[in-house]
């Protein structure tokens, strides 16, 4: 037990040493206490939209709404013909949604009046859907990001999906789509508990599924579903379907001489 505590203590100071100049640098300029970049990367004197973040995170499960409404907040207008059905629930919802979104369009500017009538609309489907909020979504945004083609670095369109313009690039985004859910399942495979395998290398192998299942659980908590944000994740991912094929061809090998 002492050599556990001794080696948590050392992570955590290998882990929190690197942030502290951040820190000093941050309390000496800024004159409060802050180890991390802000929430939104924004600056003091600058708005942080967090209603309409909140508003986005009651709907959102999808890459694709990132680029055609979450990104062109502000600056650009916002299409509500690109809203998913989830978006609104209600009749009364739709003429608020729409009325907001139209005054928002008008100048294309996030002003803490608007953000607070986003924040409102938030707020009402949250209380009305609380599973859906706190459970449903941030479930299904884990699985977009960790399954879907990676299009925001590749020529096939966001929608791939709906083989409109190029049909030759969504396959090929269904094909990498299926190379991803490959690595996936070879990594979930190498993580089953089996009687053969050492209980010392099931322990470790649970130490690198703890960190992807943590990271996983904080991504789910974002509003912008981006699958980059995995990467970190796939040293892991390559690393356990790695140890799966190697086990399943050892295993082969030895039926065979039998």
């Amino acid at each position: 037990m002492a050599d556990v505590l001794a080696a948590g203590i050392i992570v955590v100071a290998c882990a929190l040493a690197p942030l502290a100049p951040w820190t000093i640098r941050n309390f000496r300029t800024l004159h409060h206490f802050q180890p991390l970049a802000p929430r939104y990367a924004n600056e003091t004197d600058e708005l942080a939209p967090r209603g309409f973040n909140r508003w986005v995170k009651t709907w959102i499960v999808d890459y694709a709404s990132v680029e055609e409404i979450y990104w062109n907040v502000p600056g650009d207008n916002i299409d509500p013909e690109k809203l998913p059905s989830r978006a609104i629930d209600t009749p009364a919802e739709r003429d608020r949604t729409l009325a907001v979104i139209g005054d928002y369009n008008q100048a294309r500017e996030m002003t803490p009046e608007l953000d607070a009538r986003f924040g409102n609309l938030a707020a009402n489907r949250i209380r009305a859907h609380r599973v859906r909020y706190f459970v449903v979504l941030p479930l299904l945004r884990v699985a977009d990001m960790w399954l879907r083609p990676r299009t925001e670095v590749l020529p096939p369109d966001v929608r791939w999906w709906e083989f409109n313009d190029e049909a030759k690039e969504s396959v090929m985004a269904v094909g990498l789509g299926l190379l991803n859910l490959a690595y996936v399942v070879g990594a979930l495979l190498a993580v089953v508990p089996r009687p053969s395998r050492r209980s010392s290398g099931i322990r470790w192998a649970g130490l690198l599924v703890g960190f992807v299942l943590l990271r996983s659980a904080f991504l789910g908590t974002l509003e912008n579903p981006e699958p980059r944000y995995t990467l970190e994740c796939y040293p892991v991912v390559i690393l356990c379907a790695a140890a799966y094929l190697a086990s399943a061809t050892e295993q082969q090998q030895t039926k065979s001489r039998i």
